[in-house]
């Protein structure tokens, strides 16, 4: 199968995608074999064959499904009205932070390969939308006319990149026996941002 429509995919497609994102997230891209994939997936490694051709269309496949949901789910967000940049940052931390969650598989997936030249045609992950859905909607409800879009851009970036490591730091603690405690939290990060804008 050369072409797997990522929106449209079968239950034993689904469980090969779900079995090869979640590897990826725990030893990266290299490390994760067919076999690996097959075994978790509970299938023969000739089915993701048959399914995919080879690990670089499934991942392929894999990281276009979960782009489609975030593009999907992002713009539906910043569709919405806000009352004020307070609500919006509010509003957004929450969504940013359930998203990275939700999709976390990827998004850790993504921040392992970095710099791989192998997987860069791949991860299509879409941090950079996020961000630019963000400052167009900050530049929107904020009443600061004198910051340039530059700074609009720097300070959603700060902004999604904070979120980001919350949820790296997370997913940490949950692979290791570390015990510290986070010391801080996503009100934290939104309340900093807050008086950027405010």
């Amino acid at each position: 199968m050369a072409n797997v429509n990522e929106e449209a995919v079968t239950n034993t497609q689904q469980r090969i995608i779900d079995a090869a994102l979640d590897l990826v997230s725990h030893v990266g891209y290299k490390s994760t074999t067919t076999k690996m994939i097959a075994q978790k997936a509970e299938v023969n490694e000739t089915t993701i064959f048959k399914n995919f051709q080879s690990k670089q269309v499934l991942m392929d496949t894999a990281f276009k499904q979960h782009t489609v949901q975030i593009t999907k789910e992002v713009d539906e967000f910043f569709s919405q009205s806000f009352e004020n940049t307070t609500d919006l940052m509010n509003q957004s931390g929450r969504f940013i932070a359930t998203i990275f969650d939700k999709h976390r598989q990827i998004v850790i997936g993504t921040i392992k390969e970095v710099g791989n030249e192998q997987t860069k045609t791949i991860f299509t992950y879409k941090q950079e939308y996020i961000q630019q859905q963000l400052c167009n909607k900050l530049k929107e409800c904020s009443n600061d006319h004198s910051l340039t879009d530059q700074q609009y851009e720097t300070i959603a970036f700060i902004f999604n990149s904070a979120i980001m490591s919350l949820l790296v730091d997370k997913a940490r603690k949950e692979y290791s026996d570390d015990e510290q405690s986070m010391t801080i939290h996503l009100d934290d990060v939104i309340e900093l941002i807050l008086k950027t804008v405010s």
